[in-house]
């Protein structure tokens, strides 16, 4: 028999694969997802973000403090971290506050698209999310994945509306060499 800790530990980890496909090259997708202070504009589920620290984009070392609402009637605040950042193709953060652990961004470019796969390896800290867990823990999962799918629906939206700059293509492979 399994202890209860053990039990609610094991049902308040989450892992978490999102992708998107965006039809727009993988510079302008980069460049427009590491400026943070753009995100509510198009991310419905962010209530807030903000730096902790002095930078306008993220790069590694950078630390942010979010707050996200989804259909629940609930709020979670993390912090993010960026471990690891490879240019127009990965980048990797860890979390801490209501939600503790990993996650990773990779970019994959193609002709004129650009696919994002999002891993997130997280548990709630929240004492009531993790006693809850057990229960409703399909209905957690569904908000994860309203959130990505709110977010995605406005990121495609605000990337359409923005012309494409070839100069920063061009520039973004010259400087690749």
């Amino acid at each position: 028999m399994i202890p209860f800790t053990a039990f609610i530990d094991k049902n308040s980890c989450y892992l978490f694969h999102n992708s998107w496909k965006i039809n727009a090259p993988v510079e302008l997708i980069w460049n427009e997802l590491i400026n943070f202070k753009k995100w509510p504009a198009w991310c419905e589920g962010l209530e807030s973000i903000e730096p902790l620290g002095q930078f306008s984009s993220l790069q590694e070392g950078n630390q942010v403090k979010s707050m996200w609402k989804g259909i629940l009637p609930y709020t979670i605040t993390f912090n993010a971290e960026i471990k690891d950042f490879t240019l127009y193709s990965f980048l990797s953060f860890s979390v801490t506050g209501d939600l503790h652990g990993n996650g990773t961004c990779h970019f994959l470019s193609g002709n004129d698209f650009t696919n994002i796969h999002f891993t997130w390896n997280v548990s709630t800290t929240k004492l009531w999310m993790r006693m809850s867990s057990p229960l409703i823990r399909p209905l957690f999962i569904e908000n994860h994945n309203r959130i990505m799918d709110q977010g995605l629906i406005g990121f495609k939206r605000m990337i359409s509306a923005k012309p494409i700059d070839e100069s920063v293509v061009t520039q973004a492979y010259q400087g690749q060499s």
